[in-house]
């Protein structure tokens, strides 16, 4: 499996300022708790792909699971794997954030990718692009009539559709080859808000939230991940364990949207299971009653 390697940004005055190529996207990083950084990843790694950076460094797992990045600088970095097809199986790995900090220290970080299962002849499959508007109020700036979004396979583009009130901002393709990697980026995000895109395996969910003040002076439940090792390098394996130390700082509030559900499920037939479910078992009890009368 083939891992690419971006220097995203640096922290300054305990916040995480994203720089380089990375520095005009409008994405949240005051709130990087566990709940909240594979979100950002999912961010940071789509528009890495979708607009073609060049990543600080590129390699391959070895045989034993490792793959090792020499000579890190200080800063935040984003780690994202490849697609990896092995017989009839894809192995969809999961990106990574984290801090590199201090003099001659190694940061080891345990990489445990997701994996779904598709047929390598090209099945196709649907795949849904979704857009919702957060932290909507009286003083909130009013956003466009539309959205652009592009869809890229295997960071080509593949597509490119609008995104509006006449489609209830939604969007779905039906023959997409679920054996490629497929990502999605809004494009021309409106003044005063902030992208977050989430994913599964077909499902795309992006949100714009509202930010009235400067989201890069301010943070709230920052995780940090401390490693224990020697030299300086960052290795992904299987069988170190990191440490990690939460400072608190007064919070923000943000309203967050549930997450989506997994594997392509939609969230009513849920619902719907349950409440066949309750009818069922009160059924079953009534009907255990009537035989215990008898």
């Amino acid at each position: 499996m083939k891992w690419d390697l971006y220097k995203i940004g640096k922290r300054l005055d305990g916040n995480i300022l994203l720089t380089g190529d990375f520095s005009e996207y409008p994405i949240d990083m005051s709130d990087i708790s566990e709940e909240n950084v594979e979100l950002k990843a999912k961010t940071l790694e789509s528009y890495a792909v979708a607009d073609r950076i060049i990543p600080t460094d590129s390699g391959k797992i070895n045989e034993q699971g490792e793959i090792t990045f020499s000579s890190l600088d200080q800063g935040i970095y984003l780690a994202v794997g490849q697609n990896l097809n092995i017989d009839y199986v894809t192995y969809v790995p999961s990106s990574l954030l984290f801090e590199v900090s201090g003099n001659d220290i190694s940061f080891s970080y345990d990489a445990f990718p997701k994996f779904m299962y598709a047929t390598l002849s090209g099945e196709v499959t649907s795949y849904t692009v979704r857009k919702v508007w957060v932290n909507n109020t009286d003083e909130s700036i009013s956003h466009p009539t539309e959205v652009t979004v592009d869809l890229f396979k295997n960071g080509d583009l593949y597509d490119t559709v609008i995104l509006n009130d006449a489609n209830n901002w939604k969007h779905q393709w039906f023959d997409l080859d679920n054996t490629n990697r497929w990502h999605i980026v809004e494009r021309k995000i409106p003044a005063k808000y902030t992208v977050l895109i989430d994913f599964n395996s077909t499902q795309y969910l992006i949100q714009n939230s509202y930010t009235p003040t400067n989201t890069s002076s301010s943070s709230t439940n920052v995780t940090t991940s401390t490693f224990t090792s020697t030299g300086t390098s960052l290795t992904t394996t299987s069988s170190i364990t990191s440490t990690k130390t939460t400072a608190s700082v007064p919070p923000e509030t943000v309203t967050m949207l549930p997450p989506l559900a997994q594997t392509g499920q939609l969230w009513w037939p849920v619902l719907a299971f349950f409440i066949a479910g309750l009818l069922l078992l009160i059924i079953g009890l009534s009907i255990s009653s009537k035989k215990s009368n008898k």
